[in-house]
């Protein structure tokens, strides 16, 4: 082989990709802006709240909240995407116990594929009442699938992708530490943030495609994140600039018709 192609919707920050799949200076890298029309597309960030392993306890109640604030805003399928299925499974039981009326599912750890079909097929449209799906990112649902047209009205990020510590994640670290790069970033940061933009790709599959995407941590606001984040999604309203949730969405689906 003399040479290869790769692409994707995803493959962002073009340094990170080009490093881990073999690429060196002399790697041409070409970036399209999206064919969508941005304006079809609703991004929040809620930066009040802090999903880190150390505080997250403090957060399923918050989370809970306002996963019921954005299926609120319009009837309509969404999908939560969560860091781990711990994380899932103590934020479902709190949102069960806040919410009536709304239709729930939520994946388990080594689904047949029966059950994930199952799953998926729950989003076949839009009823009368909302549809909400409990998912860890990274997962078999946080990419790879196509919810076009109603079937899919938002996704909800819970906090920035990041994988657990462990040895080969801090070999990788150290591999690009020794380089004088940023090993943390690397490792740690840009494999979390293509997570978290595989998630989001979820909702927009073609261009007639209408949804939201709300990312819930306070990281999101910090310019190592946030300059991750594509182009076309900025500017992007912010709980800690005053930005209501509610009020975002409302005014986005009366513009949407």
């Amino acid at each position: 082989g003399r040479a290869a192609v790769l692409f994707s919707a995803t493959l962002s920050p073009a340094e990170y990709f080009v490093k881990m799949l073999g690429g060196d200076r002399d790697s041409r890298v070409l970036a399209l802006p999206s064919p969508f029309p941005p304006e079809n597309l609703c991004v929040f960030v809620n930066d009040a709240i802090s999903t880190k392993y150390k505080t997250r306890a403090f957060s399923y109640d918050p989370v809970a909240a306002v996963i019921l604030e954005a299926v609120s805003a319009r009837v309509g399928n969404y999908m939560v995407f969560f860091p781990s299925f711990d994380y899932l499974n103590q934020v479902y039981y709190r949102f069960m116990g806040i919410s009536s009326g709304i239709r729930t599912l939520y994946q388990i750890p080594g689904m047949s594929e029966a059950a994930r079909q199952e799953f998926l097929d729950g989003f076949d449209s839009a009823g009368e009442v909302s549809l909400v799906g409990f998912a860890v990112m990274g997962g078999v649902f946080g990419e790879g699938i196509d919810l076009a047209g109603d079937r899919l009205s938002g996704v909800i990020i819970v906090g920035v992708g990041l994988p657990q510590i462990c040895n080969e994640r801090n070999i990788i670290k150290k591999h690009f530490d020794e380089q004088s790069l940023s090993g943390f970033e690397f490792a740690y940061i840009y494999p979390g943030i293509n997570r978290v933009l595989q998630a989001a790709g979820r909702v927009i599959r073609t261009e007639n495609d209408l949804g939201v995407v709300i990312l819930l941590d306070e990281r999101f606001s910090h310019y190592a994140y946030r300059e991750l984040l594509p182009p076309e999604w900025s500017p992007i309203p912010r709980a800690s600039d005053g930005c209501r949730l509610s009020e975002v969405l409302r005014a986005f689906w009366e513009d949407a018709g």
